[in-house]
């Protein structure tokens, strides 16, 4: 019985992906522009980050949260084997994780959790108003679900974004897509610097 919920929750979660994928490349078709609004927040060092932080150089960002049981953790460590994989073309790409839960996720959280991972990675948290906003503005699904027990968790998009340098959007990296087509996918954005 268990496995069947996750097994249509994992189900729930690629659907979801899918759609809110076509969704950002509707919405880049039909307005174009940098993809996220102006934000302040706090990233997982400690420091102010803001979109323009983001938009220096091209990004891979991935939104979702600590307390994730499952695509988070496995998102976070496919990406820390794709930049291992890159080597030195790592270093032209900005990497974020993005929470779409900061009640929860405070920056030294963030720290503590993505050290687990790249030190690559940087968290982006801060003011829930202020992340909550963020968030709705790179057009991700994210929804609180409420467990029963006083605990919750979220249902978010699954996708990794791939912006150019400027932040406008290039593509998305799906949810447990293949490891070499993925690794190509962050070589194609780290070359893109050049062009």
């Amino acid at each position: 019985m268990k496995k069947k919920y996750i097994k249509q929750a994992l189900q729930v979660i690629v659907l979801t992906a899918f759609f809110i994928a076509c969704s950002i490349i509707y919405a880049r078709l039909t307005r174009p522009g940098p993809l996220g609004a102006p934000f302040t927040l706090i990233d997982s060092r400690g420091r102010v980050v803001t979109e323009a932080d983001i938009r220096v150089k091209p990004a891979a960002i991935f939104f979702g949260y600590t307390m994730c049981p499952d695509v988070c953790p496995t998102t976070l460590l496919e990406l820390t084997n794709w930049l291992e994989k890159l080597g030195s073309d790592a270093d032209k790409i900005g990497v974020w994780f993005f929470t779409v839960d900061p009640e929860r996720d405070t920056p030294q959280l963030m720290h503590e959790y993505i050290s687990m991972f790249s030190n690559k990675i940087i968290g982006i948290s801060g003011d829930p108003k202020k992340v909550h906003a963020a968030v709705r503005s790179f057009n991700i699904a994210a929804e609180k679900i409420d467990s029963g027990d006083g605990d919750y968790t979220y249902d978010h998009t699954a996708a990794v974004l791939l912006l150019n340098k400027g932040g406008y959007l290039r593509s998305i990296i799906p949810y447990q897509e293949k490891d070499e087509i993925a690794i190509q996918q962050l070589k194609n954005l780290a070359e893109s610097v050049n062009k």
